[in-house]
Formats: C-alpha cells, sequence, structure tokens
C-alpha cells in the first residue's frame, strides 16, 4: 500500500509569468491608477502660487566682536573673520526672538485669514503666527562670504515683501539690544566706589602729612636732601677755614713773640771827631793863604789832622749821642693781625658749632623721614592706582557711552544692502506634484498588481506548475466552469 503525503507549496514564478499575470489584472491596476491619480490631481489644483521675497545684508566685523579685557590691560584681541560673523548673525537673524518680534510688530492678524474665526487662546495664535514666520523666512550664510541672503515665501508677494522688511528691521534693533554694552552701570558703580575710596585715601594721607608736619613728602625730602648736603659741604669747608684760622694765630704767636714790643726809634751819634778834622782843614786852606805848605803853623795843623783822621779810623770816635726808645711797628702790625686772626677763629668755631647743630638736626629729620617712607609710599601708591582705576574707568565709561549713542544712531557694522520687495512672479509647485501624483498612483497600481498575483492560490499558467512542481505539463484542460 503506497501512502501519501500531502504538503502546500508556494508557487514559483518566472519573470514572465510575473508579467503574463499582470496583464490579467491589467484593468484593476488601471482602476485603482485612475481613482489614485485623480485624488492627486484633484488635491494638486486646490494648490496657489508661492511668491518668495528675496533681501541682502552685509555683515561686518564690528567692535562687539572684539575682545576686550574690563580690567586691565586695553590690549583688544585679534578680531574674527568674515565668515564667523556671518554665521553669528545668521543665527540672530534666524533666531526665535526675531520672528516674535515680528508676529507682534505685525499683528497676529496678519498672519490670520480674512474673516476666519478664531478659536484657539491668544498665546497659541501668536505660537501659529510665528511658526508660519518660521516655515516660510530661510537665511542663507555663504561661506567666506560675509553677505546674508533672506527669503520669504507666502502666497501674497505683497506680504512676503512686507514680512522680510519687518525681519530685517526687527533684527537690526534686536541685535543692537543684544549687543548693548550693559558693562556702563555697572562701570559707573565701580568708579564711584573707587572716587570713595579715593577720597578716604586722600584723608588718610592729608592727615599722615599734617600730623607729621610735611607739607609734600616728595618736597620735603629732596628739600631735606640738598639742604643736608649744602650744610655738610659748608661745615668741612668751616672745619678747614678754622683749621687755617687757628694755625694762623699760632704762627702769629709765635712771630710775635720772637719780635720785640719796643723799639729805638731815634739816635743822635757822636761826630765831634770829624767836625774837628773839618775845621782843621778850613783853617789849613785859610793858613796856606797867608803861609807856604812847609811852613811850622801848616805843619802843625796838619799834625792835628793826622792825630784826628788816626783816632777817627779806629771807630771809636762815633757813638750813640742821644737814643729815643718807643712800640715796635711790627709787633703792633703782628698783634693788630692776631687779634683778628683770633677773632676770625672764635667766628668760626661759633659758626662750625651751629652748622654742627643743624647736621644733626637735619641727620634726625632724615631719619624720621626714612621711617615715615614706607608709610607714605603705601599711602601714595594707593592713591596713584586709585586716581589710575578711576581715570581709567572714566574713559572706559566715556568710549562705551559714546559708542552707544553712535549705534542708536546708526553707525553699526550691518548694512541692508537690499530691501525686500514684492516679487513679480509666484512659483507654483502644481507640475512636480502632478508627475509625483501620476508616479504614485502608478506604483500603487502596479503593487495591487503584484499584490493579486502573489496572493492567487493554484497555478494559473503551465510554466508555473511545471516550475513548482519539477515536472512536465504534457496538455492543459479548459476550467470545467462552475
Amino acid at each position: 500500500m503506497r501512502s501519501t503525503t500531502l504538503t502546500a507549496t508556494r508557487p514559483r514564478y518566472g519573470v514572465l509569468d510575473v508579467v503574463a499575470l499582470l496583464f490579467r489584472e491589467l484593468w484593476l491596476m488601471i482602476l485603482v491608477f485612475l481613482v489614485l491619480f485623480a485624488l492627486g490631481a484633484a488635491a494638486v489644483m486646490t494648490l496657489k502660487k508661492s511668491y518668495t521675497a528675496s533681501a541682502s545684508v552685509f555683515v561686518g566685523v564690528g567692535q562687539e566682536y572684539v575682545y576686550q579685557p574690563r580690567v586691565g590691560a586695553t590690549d583688544r584681541a585679534a578680531p574674527p573673520n568674515a565668515a564667523e560673523v556671518a554665521q553669528s548673525e545668521g543665527a540672530i537673524l534666524n533666531s526665535l526672538e526675531v520672528k516674535r518680534r515680528v508676529v507682534r510688530a505685525m499683528g497676529v492678524e496678519s498672519f490670520q485669514t480674512p474673516g476666519e474665526p478664531q478659536k484657539d487662546s491668544p498665546a497659541k495664535q501668536e505660537e501659529n503666527a510665528i511658526r508660519e514666520v518660521a516655515d516660510g523666512l530661510e537665511v542663507t550664510v555663504t561661506p567666506l562670504s560675509p553677505v546674508i541672503g533672506l527669503s520669504y515665501k507666502s502666497k501674497d508677494a505683497a506680504f512676503s515683501a512686507r514680512v522680510l522688511n519687518a525681519v530685517i528691521d526687527q533684527y537690526l534693533a534686536y541685535r543692537r539690544e543684544v549687543f548693548q554694552d550693559r558693562a556702563t552701570p555697572a562701570i559707573q558703580t565701580q568708579r564711584r566706589a573707587f572716587e570713595d575710596e579715593l577720597a578716604a585715601a586722600d584723608r588718610a594721607y592729608e592727615d599722615f602729612l599734617s600730623s607729621n608736619a610735611i607739607g609734600d613728602f616728595a618736597t620735603a625730602k629732596a628739600t631735606l636732601g640738598s639742604t643736608y648736603s649744602a650744610l655738610f659741604a659748608e661745615r668741612l669747608a668751616v672745619q678747614a677755614q678754622l683749621n687755617q684760622a687757628t694755625q694762623r694765630l699760632n704762627t702769629l704767636a709765635a712771630q710775635q713773640g720772637r719780635t720785640p714790643a719796643e723799639i729805638a726809634l731815634q739816635q743822635d751819634l757822636n761826630i765831634s771827631a770829624q767836625d774837628q778834622i773839618l775845621q782843621l782843614r778850613t783853617q789849613r786852606e785859610t793858613l796856606l793863604s797867608r803861609y807856604q805848605a812847609d811852613a811850622q803853623p801848616v805843619r802843625d795843623i796838619e799834625a792835628q789832622i793826622a792825630q784826628l783822621q788816626a783816632y777817627v779810623a779806629t771807630g771809636t770816635a762815633v757813638g750813640a749821642k742821644e737814643v729815643r726808645t718807643g712800640p715796635n711797628p711790627v709787633w703792633v702790625e703782628l698783634e693788630t693781625t692776631r687779634i683778628n686772626a683770633q677773632a676770625e677763629r672764635d667766628s668760626l668755631a661759633a659758626r662750625l658749632a651751629v652748622l654742627n647743630r643743624q647736621v644733626v638736626d637735619l641727620q634726625s629729620r632724615q631719619t624720621r623721614l626714612t621711617e615715615l617712607e614706607s608709610r607714605n609710599a603705601t599711602l601714595a601708591a594707593n592713591r596713584e592706582v586709585l586716581t589710575a582705576s578711576i581715570r581709567e574707568f572714566q574713559l572706559r565709561e566715556t568710549q562705551s557711552r559714546a559708542d552707544n549713542e553712535l549705534v542708536k544712531a546708526g553707525a553699526d557694522n550691518v548694512t541692508v544692502i537690499e530691501r525686500a520687495l514684492p516679487p513679480s512672479k509666484g512659483k507654483s509647485l502644481k507640475l512636480p506634484l502632478m508627475a509625483a501624483a501620476l508616479l504614485f498612483a502608478g506604483f500603487t497600481a502596479l503593487c495591487v498588481g503584484l499584490l493579486r498575483v502573489f496572493l492567487r492560490r493554484g497555478f494559473t499558467l503551465p510554466s508555473t506548475a511545471s516550475r513548482t512542481l519539477q515536472m512536465p505539463v504534457l496538455a492543459v484542460a479548459p476550467m470545467k466552469s462552475a
């Protein structure tokens, strides 16, 4: 007895089998295609044209993109390149805040269909309007270019241009608020705090100077130093003069000791022998007038003359007859000079004593100033630092205020190259959407036909039965009708 096993086998189709079977489902596929294409075409025909308004904005590197330390050095960092600035400005342009400001500036009703009742809350209506702006707005940033392209698409040409111009206006206003220098009030507060500290430092410094009887420390120290140098040099000179005067006085005293106080002022000499010789010669001449030269009276006178001359020749014939004494002029002059020298020495000694006291006083004052120098340097440095800080903060406050005013006046690094104008031509997606509907209907009809082919039970074609059962088909009989 033969046992028979029944198994379910899926039909195996070839390419020609599938094509032949698809032709059998052609009317069904045509029906599905026509239905879907009609629905898609009807939906596409309801679409309206869209109008895209465009504009462009140039953004340059402004002061707001350059880093500047708030405190300390004023060296600024290198500015970013144009592409980086454009990316930043594009982010501001495409921000939610700009879109919200556009909606609020134009009004929520501008983005709603006229005459259509609104059931949503005001917040929801604003959110829908912001979403509509976000859907229609496109911001294009080209790499390595400082120009930003803007476009807005809607079903109304004038509305597209109006919205895009509102976007540009609100962007310009919003970016000024974003880059507004908010450090100015803090700078003012810090400057006032520094001014209060400087006033306290000035009072402390004035109390320090007045308590120490100093007008200006640097001037007092410099004056004291120059005065001390002059007094010290003068003291050395006076010491040298005093030594000179003392030595001169000693020399004068020594000379005066060797000089007699009195000397002979006038002395009369005894010259009677010479007178007698002259008288005898006179008498001889008189006798020669009466006698011969060898006469006795003449020889007697000549003998007397010879005797007196011999006496005079002995040197004892002349002597002091009368001597008058008095004060020695040299001693008197030495005494006068000594008195003057002693007076000069005493005055120099007194002057030296005064200079010594002044030098000691100046040294003590210098020592006191040296002790006070560290405190003075601390107080003065504190005042200088506070003054420099106030000056720096005043400069920055003035510059910041001027920069804010310039930005408000329009001195900005953003320039609107081209504002939006209502586009003259609209764009419609009917043709590509119609082609898409055609392709979708055809693809769906093909899928329906293939589904009918592969879900069919049994063997429709002899080739399918032969391929599936791996047996030859000898004959084909028409299917008996029910």
